[in-house]
């Protein structure tokens, strides 16, 4: 019984085998058909000339106009020290101060010395004096022993010693002589280390070069100092400087002396340009900028920004800067004809806000897609949906006073 319910079994699933496979063999095959392609739908909008007022917004901090790092010219210990970070000080003022023992007694040593020499000097004059007297008697005793004639020896022995007394003082004269001579340079290198030591003990106390405020003071009263080591930073903020770095085509539209708004915080005030670097950094390519604030309604180490304006662009042709499609180095806009796409080459002009401006490759009126540009390709069937880009894309005429965030930097409303 068990045997003849397997081999029932076995002819039951051969029989379901055979008919799946009759069933896929006999199975009628569908037929392929092509459907068309939707086509995809995109914004466009008008090639239009305008007139663009660019402006460039650049971002600095501001800085006291000067600021000096103070060191002493000598070595030796701090003696005194007058001020403190914060304190307002004139010009001319004494902030700190050596020990002026060894200068002191430096200068007293080269005065001493110059006096000498002076006393010297009109010492030597008088006797330049008596030498000349001494001299012509000298030469009259010689003329009178020649006249007492060649027989008497005696008279020539004393000739011949009056004659060498006669040598040794016109030698003496010219000794004295020499020495008045070179009186004068004598004085003057005595004069010279007496003021180069009067100057060295003048250095021993560190002056204010300008009206500031003592911003640090890195030196203690007792610390010995060596020379050009930083004592004090002084720092004038009667105004203040905001440095830039700004692009070749910036500075085409500015010139020193020019006022330009600059925003510190909710404050605007009133700058003008003091510095301008015609020739750009090598590294950067950018153009150093100074522009000077009034101090008072700022701060130094505020951030701040300034509003550059460029020069007016009058009648150019714009499309959408989401228009453009760069590729291999190239750029390209994708012209609607009817509801086909043609990539066209475009030769680009200025960037102002979300504005691009075209020199060649399209004319206005042209329809071009204004964005997604990535995703299509020439010849493309598409359906259009007019862009509203006029209200999306105002060209730079008015003016919104930019937050000044921390730090330095350039943000361009233009490139």
């Amino acid at each position: 019984m068990l045997h003849f319910f397997k081999s029932a079994q076995f002819y039951i699933l051969l029989i379901l085998a055979l008919v799946t496979v009759v069933i896929i063999w006999t199975r009628p095959v569908k037929e392929a058909t092509l459907q068309e392609a939707i086509p995809p739908v995109i914004q466009a909008a008008p090639v239009e000339l305008r007139a663009l007022y660019p402006e460039e917004i650049v971002s600095g901090r501001l800085e006291p106009v000067r600021r000096t790092t103070m060191s002493f010219e000598l070595a030796g210990s701090v003696e005194t020290r007058n001020v403190e970070p914060g304190q307002r000080v004139e010009r001319g003022a004494v902030l700190m101060q050596l020990d002026t023992g060894d200068y002191g007694d430096a200068l007293a040593e080269e005065q001493a010395r110059l006096n000498l020499e002076e006393q010297n000097i009109a010492r030597d004059q008088k006797q330049l004096e008596l030498a000349r007297k001494n001299r012509e008697l000298q030469r009259a005793e010689v003329e009178r022993l020649q006249k007492l004639g060649k027989d008497s020896l005696i008279s020539l022995s004393r000739l011949d010693e009056t004659r060498r007394g006669l040598l040794q003082l016109e030698s003496e004269e010219t000794r004295l002589q020499t020495s008045v001579d070179t009186a004068g340079s004598r004085l003057d290198l005595r004069r010279a280390a007496r003021d180069r030591a009067a100057r060295n003990l003048e250095r021993t106390r560190l002056k204010a070069p300008y009206p500031g405020t003592v911003n640090e003071v890195h030196v203690q009263v007792g610390d010995y100092v060596t020379p050009n080591q930083a004592a004090i930073d002084l720092v004038d903020t009667s105004s203040l400087d905001l440095y830039l770095e700004v692009r070749g085509e910036v500075v085409k539209s500015l010139a020193l002396a020019q006022e330009i708004p600059v925003f510190a915080g909710d404050r605007q005030l009133t700058g003008r340009i003091v510095a301008l670097q015609i020739d750009p950094d090598p590294a950067t390519f950018t153009h150093a900028l100074r522009v000077r604030v009034p101090a008072g309604e700022a701060r130094a180490g505020e951030p701040a920004q300034a509003r550059l304006l460029l020069r007016p662009l009058e009648g150019v042709a714009t499309v959408p800067v989401t228009a453009v499609l760069r590729e291999e180095g190239k750029t390209y806009v994708f012209r609607v004809v009817e509801d086909t796409l043609v990539r066209t080459e475009v030769r680009l002009g200025q960037r102002v806000d979300e504005v691009q401006v075209v020199l060649s490759g399209v004319e206005p009126g042209d329809q071009v897609v204004s964005r997604d540009v990535a995703a299509l390709s020439d010849g493309q069937k598409v359906t259009v949906r007019p862009d509203d880009v006029r209200a999306q894309n105002i060209p730079v005429s008015g003016y919104t006073p930019p937050a000044a965030g921390p730090g330095s930097g350039m943000d361009s409303r233009c490139t």
